[in-house]
């Protein structure tokens, strides 16, 4: 049960701190979801506005078409380059930081709303999921947070977010160039990746008292896939 003197702020805290605590007190607090769902979405486009205010657009766009090995006619590449403005990129990735976050964690708490009714869990509200799913993903703020601080401190005109990429796996061991066709993947996978699932097989088992096996099923289970296909589509085509 939450503490009589929980409050959302000091849950935006201790889900960095005290998870404990912190699932205990957004259970019954569904709407408390506003705080960490903006900050994540404000974190988003304020990286995308301080990126694509600065970066080389045209020089982003040829390295886009090179790591692609795309084709394309003199009359294509003057056509697909009117949509490499700062004003499009940043009106584009504001709507995806809205919209793209929003979507996923609605298809996130289906998930877990259906796996609690097949499973018998006894929390099996859908907005209970929603908070659940938001608040187990709050820490990733602190990535663009951090791709700020690196765009800032380094003061030049980026080609692409690989110039601002110090978090990702690719940045840390595997240093793959954006040709690579394992890149976008590899890419997509930082520590805070890692910190999220745990905190999220953690407060499952709160949760749902099942056991940090159980939990760790359902969390894995369609990253496992989704990755796996991924992967699979790579190496086959």
């Amino acid at each position: 049960m939450s503490s009589s003197n929980a409050s959302p702020f000091a849950t935006l805290g201790n889900i960095f701190v005290d998870p404990a605590k912190a699932y205990d007190d957004i259970r019954g607090h569904n709407h408390w979801l506003w705080w960490p769902l903006s900050l994540m979405i404000i974190a988003g486009i304020a990286v995308s506005v301080v990126f694509f205010s600065h970066a080389d657009t045209a020089a982003m766009f040829a390295q886009q078409m090179a790591a692609s090995h795309a084709q394309l006619t003199p009359e294509q590449m003057q056509a697909a380059a009117k949509f490499q403005t700062p004003a499009f990129l940043i009106g584009t990735s504001v709507g995806a930081a809205i919209f793209g976050t929003i979507i996923v964690y609605l298809i996130i708490a289906l998930y877990y709303m259906l796996i609690g009714k097949l499973a018998g869990w006894n929390e099996q509200r859908y907005s209970s999921w929603f908070s659940f799913a938001v608040w187990s993903s709050f820490p990733t703020v602190l990535v663009p947070l951090i791709s700020i601080a690196v765009f800032l401190m380094r003061g030049h005109a980026a080609t692409s977010f690989q110039d601002i990429d110090v978090l990702s796996f690719n940045a840390l061991l595997l240093h793959l160039p954006m040709t690579s066709k394992w890149y976008s993947l590899v890419s997509q996978v930082t520590p805070f990746t890692i910190w999220v699932i745990a905190l999220s097989i953690f407060g499952l088992t709160r949760w749902t008292k099942r056991g940090a096996g159980h939990a760790a099923l359902v969390v894995l289970a369609p990253l496992v896939i989704f990755y796996g296909l991924m992967a699979a589509f790579k190496v086959f085509f």
